[in-house]
């Protein structure tokens, strides 16, 4: 070697350089051949390693890349050894990916800590990843993301996420092993009272109670579980604080009276006797006239001194002062869901409240005064983006046909409440509809589509809610149940995975024009069918083999780790757990989801175009589906699970999908060259069809996504000017089958007066630009466009208005 040449120096992958040393090259080589299970041997590897000194060396370059010597050493290991040859490669190969999974996750967290605007910050809607709590959530989520593929999932598994072939979501909690969501039965856990970690809490006694407590156990639970939460029946939950209020105030006000009136002690009659008195004659929650004599007759023998006119005008009070009572209650209770941050990342609590059916006085009072303080909004008279709310349409109980007739010939009329209707809760409807049209909410769930109907259901149970499907807001459908009854209330989804559906069919069609080379449209389009169904089926069962996996992991959770939920019984059966012992087969009544999305983009791979305008991609898409129920079926018997099938909402996945796709294929033209893909079943946002077209098209794969679907419409110009619009449409999605739906309006705010209304590019009132856009984005709302990411503000940007 000649040692007046310059110092040899090799540039290493982070830019440092360091000396060239030939034992670091044979230290590799060894590696490599116990790897392999060979003994190295010593003058073999020495000659190597000479080889590649000396090509070094007589290099005129003094700086060699790192890259540069590993090629050297797998050219001569191939011409003395291929086999070990073949074990470095596939070791260099590993080291290289690690490598770049340690410079992503250093860029990731660089651009959390510089609050870059990307859509890693903006993943989610609902978090404000740029305060401190946010940055701390995101930081923590793609930290463990990270160790979740490294550690928990089985390569198979890992590697399909990596690549994009599906998408575990929640991957961040998958170390904690909590499940996605829950159903609450509110009613057990207000009779019972129920524990925090500092104390516990009495059965309440007020209305105010019944609904403070119902946001304290929304931002307890939040805690334990890492999507939303749901409660079934918020009107028959409710409807006993009302009851409880109504009586206090009666009570009082009467006692009142009588001391107004008493002569002597003889008379005095005790709060607590007069308040056993009217339990037993049980007013009703009215201030009707006849109510007021009946009650005045039941007393006649107990307080004689009480005139007619005293017990009307109390009972007049009373009803008086409980509805404001109500109506104080309700406001709080969404005010308090719009301002707890007790959600990692400064989220709020993603609740959801389902209501309609009950019929009774107090259960009626609830929904009447929720929907007018829905109405009101919040401070400022803002839209609420929380709670969800989600009205249960039910023949018999708020919707008749007769009942819809007489409204649409005179909605004004019929909304002032100067009809006479069959069904006891169609006001209520009739109210919804126009709090929906003020404020997006409520959505509309229908129960007596064919699969959302209960045989159990009978109108005159008081606890019939137990048979009604409720769902969360953003569609999560909880409901069938092998191993139980089936029920929305106390039960909730696991964990859900989603398929690439776009990939397959790219590849399906790829694979047919490869087999037909000189084939006719329709010869390819027959075979990239039949691929294509062949690969859903296959990665149907992937994803239902990983959710498996998942579960059994799940299982392994201890009652400790979720004390609110399973010591207070909130996941049923949760409650006899010891809390050292694992939760095991309490969570087998949860559901399994295999989620999609990209379905209309997969069509286009195949056909061209969409399923709103062919036919036959209709079919395709649906044939497709229930390949997906079929493999479902399957794995329900195989392991007695509650597997089913969900139309993903997807928000960051969207992009994601997109994004490896095209890094993969390019961009084919109607499939990728946008920045998302249509969310599950949905026909393409820009397609122009008429709200009829669209509720036709999308109601028939309501009945197989039984894990969970949506569909919306989208209305142009302002809703709050012509609500009945509202009730045609809940119409159409009755009689079409839909399972749930929405409907989606502008509502946009001016920041610095307060204007509502549609507004372009500046406040008609006070010319700001600054506007507030509020919009649905994959089932809830969010306050600004601003807050959601590249994909979903693109989709939005594209979304067409039905007529």
């Amino acid at each position: 070697m000649d040692s007046t040449r310059e110092q040899l120096f090799i540039l290493k992958r982070d830019g440092s350089k360091q000396p060239f040393e030939a034992e670091k090259i044979r230290s590799a080589i060894i590696k490599a051949y116990r790897a392999g299970g060979v003994n190295p041997d010593p003058a073999k590897i020495s000659n190597i390693v000479a080889i590649i000194e000396n090509a070094v060396q007589a290099n005129d370059q003094r700086i060699l890349a790192v890259e540069d010597i590993q090629d050297m050493v797998e050219r001569e290991l191939m011409a003395v050894d291929p086999f070990i040859a073949k074990k470095y490669i596939i070791y260099r190969e590993w080291r290289t990916v690690e490598r770049d999974k340690r410079t992503r996750l250093k860029h990731t967290m660089d651009g959390i800590v510089t609050i870059e605007k990307n859509d890693t910050n903006l993943s989610n809607a609902n978090m404000s990843a740029y305060t401190p709590s946010g940055q701390m959530m995101t930081f923590a989520s793609e930290v463990t993301k990270d160790y979740a593929r490294k550690y928990l999932l089985s390569n198979i598994y890992s590697r399909a996420h990596e690549s994009g072939d599906i998408h575990i979501h929640d991957l961040d909690y998958y170390p904690t092993k909590t499940s996605t969501c829950v159903q609450y039965d509110l009613e057990d856990l207000y009779e019972r009272g129920f524990f925090t970690k500092n104390g516990s809490v009495r059965t309440p006694q007020s209305i105010q109670s019944y609904a403070t407590l119902a946001t304290i156990v929304f931002q307890t639970n939040q805690n334990e579980q890492h999507g939303g939460q749901a409660i079934p029946a918020f009107d028959f939950f409710m409807a006993p604080g009302v009851r409880k209020t109504f009586l206090k105030r009666l009570t009082t006000t009467l006692n009142y009276s009588l001391r107004l009136v008493a002569t002597d002690s003889k008379e005095t009659i005790t709060e607590e006797a007069l308040g056993a008195k009217l339990r037993e004659l049980a007013p009703r929650l009215t201030d009707a006239p006849e109510e007021a004599e009946r009650l005045y007759e039941g007393l006649k023998e107990f307080a004689p001194i009480l005139t007619s006119e005293m017990v009307r005008l109390a009972l007049s009070e009373s009803f008086r002062l409980t509805r404001k009572d109500t109506h104080q209650a309700m406001e709080g209770f969404i005010h308090n869901l719009n301002t707890m941050h007790s959600r990692g990342g400064n989220q709020v609590v993603f609740s959801s409240i389902n209501y309609g059916t009950d019929t009774s006085e107090e259960g009626r009072m609830v929904i009447r005064e929720l929907l007018s303080s829905t109405v009101e909004g919040l401070g400022h008279g803002e839209v609420p983006i929380f709670p969800i709310q989600i009205f249960k349409v039910k023949d018999g109980i708020n919707y008749s046909e007769e009942d819809i007739k007489l409204a649409m010939a005179d909605f004004d009329k019929a909304l002032a409440g100067k009809l006479k209707f069959k069904t006891p809760n169609f006001d209520l409807l009739l109210e919804s509809c126009y709090t929906s049209a003020k404020a997006l909410f409520p959505n509309f769930v229908f129960l007596d589509t064919e699969f959302n109907k209960n045989e159990l259901w009978k109108a005159d149970d008081p606890k019939r809610y137990l048979y009604e499907l409720a769902t969360m807001g953003c569609r999560t459908r909880v409901y069938e149940n092998v191993r139980g009854e089936k029920s929305s209330v106390g039960r909730g989804n696991l964990s859900f995975t989603s398929i690439n559906m776009p990939r397959l069919a790219i590849e399906a069609r790829r694979e047919a024009e490869e087999l037909f080379p000189d084939g006719d449209k329709h010869t390819i389009r027959r075979e990239a069918r039949r691929r294509f169904l062949d690969g859903v089926r296959r990665m149907s069962e992937l994803v239902a083999d990983q959710l498996y996996e998942r579960y059994c992991y799940q299982r392994t959770a201890l009652a400790r780790q979720y004390p609110f939920m399973m010591g207070n019984n909130v996941w049923k059966g949760g409650s006899s757990l010891a809390l050292d012992e694992p939760v095991g087969d309490v969570i087998a009544s949860g559901t399994l989801g295999i989620g999609f999305i990209g379905g209309h983009n997969a069509l286009v791979a195949i056909y061209g175009e969409g399923h709103a305008h062919n036919q036959e991609a209709w079919q395709t898409l649906y044939d497709a589906i229930q390949v997906m129920n079929g493999v479902v079926e399957d794995y329900k018997r195989k392991y007695h699970l509650n597997y089913s099938v969900l139309a993903t909402p997807a928000e960051g996945l969207s992009g994601r999908f997109t994004r490896l796709d095209r890094k993969r294929y390019g961009i084919i033209p109607g499939v990728n060259d946008l920045d998302y893909y249509v969310n599950s079943f949905h026909i393409d946002v820009r397609d122009q069809v008429t709200i009829a077209e669209k509720i036709h098209l999308e109601a028939p794969f309501h009945a197989i996504t039984k894990g969970g679907h949506i569909t919306y419409v989208e209305l142009d110009g302002e809703a709050k000017k012509n609500p009945a619009v509202l009730l045609k449409i809940v119409k159409m999605m009755h009689d079409e089958g839909i399972g749930y739906g929405s409907i989606n309006h502008p509502v946009d705010t001016c920041r610095h007066c307060g204007y509502k209304g549609v507004i372009f590019d500046k406040c008609p009132v006070c010319s700001s630009d600054k506007i507030a856009r509020l919009r649905r984005i994959t089932g809830y709302l969010t306050g600004s466009l601003e807050c959601w990411n590249s994909a979903k503000q693109a989709e939005e940007h594209d979304r067409v208005k039905h007529h």
